[in-house]
């Protein structure tokens, strides 16, 4: 063998019998190269279903396409073996370099897998010259193959969101594993039944080893954690509660400001924390939150709020209490509807400080999905939503470019 076909054999992975490079065809001027692939004369394979040593009944020329060979596109040609199993008949041969079934080699098959995990399945598709529907072919194969693998027997923690898929309001409940950051399920709506649908289509999940449960304060999720876990401990984290607590203020703001010019383009400032300010936005803030306005009587509910997860554990609930106390006599409607909000869901907000436990994980990986779903305009086909969602946040073991 020269040292040409040597190094491509090397370079293929195909270091040992029986296959081997038979010639390479190089074609400048349409950018391609051709690699042929051959077995020995003679040569066995084994059969997938018992391993024995069969010999071959007859090949299949086949075409596969590879990772491009520096700007060409690079193809392997091979006759792709049948053998004759005494036991299991006629059998199609696996080849080293490709799965069954595809005309694209595993190598670039990982790469398209990769690519999509940080671009637009469109983008991909232009890139490395394929069908988009190929793309989507070989990211839901895998995406598929890896699910199976997917091990949730310690779960223990897991976070709840909805999620809006299109517009009208159509969305899906997302199930994440808070201690290993990763998407475990997809149930369409966000009913109470989601949680029956997730333990159903997850038979080896225990109800009574789910510790704690953490979402947001939507009714249906509650009562379907209530029924479906009812050993588990709900969960109501900082992110939920001051993120009730902003929309609060921003509804108060809002309001007043159709009567009152100042409070105009003032927005983030009165929703970021004060550290995230710019210097101008801080300026502005000072200049307007000792004003006698609802809205900045409504931020300082929001900086008392806050301080609730820095007062020791042991005075958490009495503090709680006195400012859901103090917002009931507020005379303003949104505080306190707010603060009864607070009350019915006490203990959810107590447990999250008692515990530790919080949703930064869920909403980390939910901005990945917005990402995925803001690059790629929405998804038209279910399957193809759900598919970039476990590519992105599922935390599946994908192939990689040896």
């Amino acid at each position: 063998m020269d040292e040409k076909k040597k190094l491509f054999q090397m370079a293929l992975n195909l270091s040992d019998p029986p296959w081997r490079v038979t010639s390479i065809d190089f074609d400048q001027a349409e950018g391609r190269m051709d690699i042929h692939i051959d077995f020995r004369s003679g040569s066995r394979f084994l059969c997938q279903e018992c391993s024995s040593e069969c010999p071959v009944h007859d090949t299949i020329q086949r075409e596969w396409r590879h990772l491009n060979f520096f700007q060409y596109r690079a193809y392997i040609h091979a006759r792709e073996p049948r053998i004759r199993c005494p036991e299991h008949g006629i059998k199609t041969v696996n080849v080293p370099w490709a799965r069954k079934g595809s005309g694209f080699t595993l190598s670039f098959e990982a790469m398209v897998a990769m690519l999509s995990q940080e671009m637009p399945v469109s983008a991909v598709a232009r890139i490395v010259q394929i069908h988009e529907d190929s793309v989507w072919r070989i990211l839901r194969h895998y995406v598929d193959e890896a699910k199976k693998d997917q091990d949730i027997s310690d779960l223990s923690v897991p976070g709840i969101d909805e999620f809006s898929v299109e517009k009208h309001h159509v969305y899906v409940t997302l199930f994440y594993g808070t201690k290993n950051s990763r998407a475990i399920h997809i149930e369409e709506g966000k009913e109470s039944d989601v949680f029956g649908k997730f333990i159903m289509k997850h038979p080896f999940l225990d109800p009574s080893g789910i510790d704690h449960i953490t979402m947001d304060m939507y009714p249906s999720y509650i009562s379907g954690a209530k029924e479906y876990f009812p050993d588990s401990s709900i969960v109501f984290d900082h992110f939920h509660v001051i993120k009730m607590m902003n929309d609060t203020l921003d509804r108060i703001r809002r309001k007043e400001a159709r009567a009152n010019e100042i409070l105009k383009h003032t927005r983030y400032d009165w929703l970021k924390n004060s550290s995230d300010l710019t210097d101008r936005e801080r300026d502005r803030l000072m200049s307007v939150k000792s004003l006698d306005l609802q809205t900045s009587h409504a931020y300082h509910f929001k900086i008392a709020l806050q301080r609730l997860w820095q007062v020791n554990v042991s005075i958490a609930e009495d503090y709680l209490r006195k400012w859901i106390s103090r917002a009931s006599r507020s005379r303003m409607p949104d505080i306190v509807k707010l603060g009864k909000t607070m009350k019915r869901h006490l203990d959810g907000i107590l447990e999250a400080i008692k515990s530790g436990i919080n949703s930064a994980v869920v909403e980390g990986l939910n901005n990945k999905i917005r990402t995925a779903f803001k690059r790629s305009y929405g998804f038209k086909a279910q399957e193809y939503r759900d598919t970039i969602i476990y590519l992105v946040a599922g935390g599946l073991k994908l192939p990689t470019i040896n």
